[in-house]
């Protein structure tokens, strides 16, 4: 399969999701999550809460099949409306006999259905598109309508988590991954160029048939002739029009992603200092150094036996 910029960034980004409780509230509510030490997304099963950063702008009016993540955790409220108080989520949820959360609060009104749960990010490789995230992604289609393959997916893990069977918390947790990519799938592919730091660049044209020349090759360093023809450019052009929309250069941009890769290969493979810069295109245990040193902060052999 020939590689790309997108299935690149998006297969290299590690992260696993549960579900961990299941909401059911009735109007008047209001939630306060607090901040947590994961990643925390909501899916709407039924109703039209609202919700919103604790310190953020104002809250967004959501739907059935909306899925809101919080990459990093951070405190909001889901309300039935702006202006409802909301009480800490540790005061409302109890736990039932199978582990699973219940968030209850019958104030009586419009019913809300949620599934809430978790996502881990593995960070320890200082990913170059989690610093890129916001605080708050809501999933939509490009045109902003719910996406359809979201709805279905939020109504198995219902059925799965509603009516548990043989199996169910195998799927619970697969189904939940394809959530979490598809959630960030449709974020990247969202932005326009100047939004979201680089991840912008691949909705222009020039840009991400560049990116995917690269990647494509991760391991080599492809000129800034081969990137410009790529991209349809003059080489001029091409490298003040890529560094525009990336915000860094073509060989700048190479070098942060192959030492991304061999952060990866030192860590989770076992791989010699040596033997990882040859991997992602070094031709000597030095120049990868320096290298690492510049991108990392530290050396890899010093990455490596950190763990």
């Amino acid at each position: 399969m020939v590689s790309d910029a997108l299935t690149d960034i998006l297969s290299s980004i590690r992260m696993k999701g549960s579900v961990f409780s299941r909401a059911e509230m009735t109007a008047p509510f209001g939630v306060e999550s607090g901040v947590t030490m994961t990643g925390i997304f909501h899916a709407v099963v039924r109703g039209q809460p609202w919700i919103r950063l604790a310190d953020g702008a104002g809250p967004v009016d959501l739907e059935p099949g909306d899925v809101v993540l919080f990459p990093f955790g951070d405190n909001h409220l889901i309300t039935d409306a702006p202006g409802t108080p909301p009480q800490p989520i540790g005061l409302l949820t109890d736990v039932d006999d199978r582990g699973m959360g219940r968030l209850v609060v019958e104030g009586g009104g419009a019913r809300t259905t949620l599934l809430c749960g978790k996502v881990s990010f593995d960070a320890a490789d200082a990913h170059p598109v989690m610093d890129l995230l916001p605080p708050m992604i809501r999933v939509r289609d490009h045109d902003g309508r719910i996406a359809g393959v979201v709805e279905t997916i939020i109504g198995l893990i219902s059925t799965e988590v509603d009516d548990p069977q043989a199996g169910s918390e195998i799927l619970v947790a697969r189904l939940t991954d394809v959530l979490l990519v598809y959630a960030l799938r449709a974020y990247i592919d969202a932005l326009a160029p100047g939004e979201g730091g680089w991840l912008g660049a691949l909705g222009d044209p020039h840009v991400r048939s560049a990116l995917d020349r690269i990647h494509a090759g991760s391991a080599e360093s492809v000129g800034a002739d081969q990137l410009a023809r790529a991209a349809g450019m003059s080489r001029s052009a091409f490298f003040a029009h890529f560094r525009d929309q990336v915000g860094m250069t073509p060989g700048e941009y190479q070098t942060r992603w192959r030492i991304h890769l061999a952060a990866r290969l030192l860590r989770d493979e076992g791989f010699s200092v040596a033997a990882a810069g040859r991997q992602v295109g070094y031709a000597t245990e030095a120049a990868f150094s320096n290298a690492f040193l510049r991108v990392m902060g530290v050396r890899p052999g010093a990455y490596r036996r950190a763990g």
